[in-house]
């Protein structure tokens, strides 16, 4: 055992991780170390939003976790996760939401007020700065979160906004609004000078100069050792090579995202029996649940021919993309390259009740080239060369499951992610009808001087089997993983309501794994107020 030991250890310095390590150590009563795989983050390519466009795949910055082969799903299908300091919140595309009250309230029912919407609405209140005009009165103003709303306007986006009214959606000052439907300006983890806003630039880095915070980067936890039923630190392999074991006085809290926390309790020795056995992995603790209900928002995108304006498609590329970079840095972070979300949400009840929205859009004046396209003439760039209008349509809440599974004792092998793509045949007669959806919102009256002809899939894809063939390949992850270590009982979860690993004294788990469910709408907002509510939780304990 190392001589180094702390009270608390963090493994993982993504949204929830290092929106944890910043309030578990802010009263000075407690030693807090965070650990995270990746390195600092502290670049551009982070910094500025819509560099992200050209990051997005770059192993420094990102996991790469292959999928289960799936009839029918295209091959080599890979899910990216941010790797480093922010996690995915200093790779991901700055969308926010926060979820609906109901999303919340589901996760333990009458089981515990621990995620009652009451907490969580104190919790994002406390965490955001949130200063646009018509901010719903439940928005924060003086947290660490900058959060600010897309500045791009143009007649088509208005259009845009008006044909969501024509389909019967409320206009939404604030799109946050809880408990509604409606259609609004996109909101973003962007600062008011246009920097990328992850936990890292909100939480850690302010932070780091207290002497109870330790931060250590670049390093792997091989797995959390175990003694006697309960949690005394992590094992972590050295830059060069070995291991060493850091001792926790208190707890372990992994922190390592929906993919990698079940990946490193199955590699503990905690998991369903049957893995464990097969990877070689000694039993410490069977809890079948660990890596099951994984879920995730299916999603597709539907473009049209933009008519009457220019849109976006000819603004990355050649001159045009040098002057909004320069832009960009004369004028303190305004202009196209300080957000690169899409700059219209709708969310919608197509099914459930309006106070919870299980269809999310995002539009935006811009278009893709086909994967065919792209791989014939990479040279030239995503975006379509003529004007283009896309849909981004996301279904808010599976009903397919799928699981993570270690597949040997190395903490350096990948898991096998098998995603499950319509395991549930519910999901896809519901995306059927989302494509339906799209094509009704497109055409509205308020977008028929800018909505031109159907692009993809095209208007010859019309009965329900030829939608389902299209979706097929059509389909792609959200890449907001939750479910893996989900809020439960011992029989159907992996964590109580206050997050400690079932069996295991000691670690508690803090991502998108402990949800039960995948929450309405982009999941960097509630990973966040995840690792916020637990640091309540956390001090509450060591307090009694």
């Amino acid at each position: 055992m190392t001589d180094r030991a702390y009270d608390y250890i963090i493994v993982g310095a993504g949204s929830s991780g290092g929106t944890l390590a910043e309030r578990l150590s802010a009263d000075g009563k407690s030693t807090v170390l965070l650990i995270e795989a990746g390195g600092r983050n502290e670049t551009e390519l982070v910094d500025m939003p819509r560099a992200f466009m050209k990051m997005f795949g770059n192993p420094t910055h990102f996991w790469h976790f292959p999928i289960k082969a799936q009839a029918g799903r295209p091959e080599g299908e890979v899910w990216p996760y941010g790797r480093g300091m922010g996690g995915s919140s200093s790779t991901n595309g700055t969308w926010y939401l926060r979820g609906m009250p109901a999303d919340y309230e589901a996760w333990t029912g009458d089981d515990g007020p621990e995620w009652r919407w009451s907490e969580i609405a104190r919790c994002f209140e406390a965490m955001e700065s949130y200063r646009e005009p018509g901010a719903d009165p439940s928005r924060g103003r003086d947290g660490p979160l900058q959060v600010t709303q897309l500045p791009y306007r143009s007649p088509a986006i208005s259009a845009v906004i008006d044909a969501g009214v024509e389909m019967g959606l409320p206009k939404l000052d604030d799109i946050n609004t809880p408990a509604t439907t409606g259609i609004g300006y996109t909101q973003a983890t962007v600062t008011r000078r246009g920097r990328r806003a992850s936990s890292y630039r909100a939480f850690v880095k302010p932070a780091l100069g207290r002497a109870n915070l330790t931060l250590m980067t670049d390093t792997l936890v091989e797995r959390v050792e175990i003694a006697d039923g309960r949690a005394i630190g992590v094992r972590i392999r050295t830059a060069e090579g070995g291991s060493a074991v850091i001792a926790a006085n208190r707890e372990v809290v992994l922190s390592a995202g929906a993919l990698q926390s079940p990946k490193l309790l199955q590699l503990s020795g905690v998991g369903p029996v049957d893995v464990l056995r097969a990877a070689g992995v000694p039993v410490i603790h069977g809890l079948e649940q660990v890596g099951r209900n994984l879920a995730d928002h299916a999603m597709f995108s539907m473009s049209y021919r933009l008519l009457n304006e220019h849109g976006a498609n000819r603004e990355f590329s050649g001159w045009r993309l040098k002057a909004h970079v320069l832009r960009y840095y004369l004028t303190g972070g305004k202009g196209l390259m300080a957000y690169t979300s899409p700059e219209v949400t709708a969310l919608l009840a197509m099914r459930g009740p309006r106070e919870w929205p299980d269809v999310q859009f995002g539009v935006g004046p811009f278009s893709m080239r086909s994967s065919a396209e792209i791989k014939a003439d990479p040279g030239r760039g995503a975006l379509e060369d003529k004007p283009g209008i896309t849909v981004n349509a996301i279904a808010l809440r599976p009903w397919s499951r799928g699981q993570v599974s270690i597949r040997s004792a190395d903490v350096g092998d990948m898991v096998e992610v098998d995603a499950n793509w319509w395991g549930d045949p519910r999901d896809k007669a519901f995306m059927t009808d989302m494509v339906r959806l799209v094509r009704r919102f497109m055409r509205q009256p308020a977008l028929a001087r800018f909505v031109g002809e159907e692009v993809t899939p095209g208007p010859a894809i019309e009965t329900d089997a030829q939608i389902g063939d299209v979706l097929d390949w059509l389909t792609s992850p959200g890449l907001h993983a939750t479910g893996t270590c989900r809020i439960g009982s011992p029989q159907d979860g992996v964590v109580d309501s206050r997050l400690r690993v079932h069996g295991i004294r000691g670690l508690r788990v803090a991502d998108c794994s402990i949800m039960p469910f995948t929450p309405a709408g982009n999941t960097n907002g509630p990973a966040m107020v995840v690792g916020w509510r637990l640091a309540e939780l956390m001090i509450e304990d060591r307090n009694r």
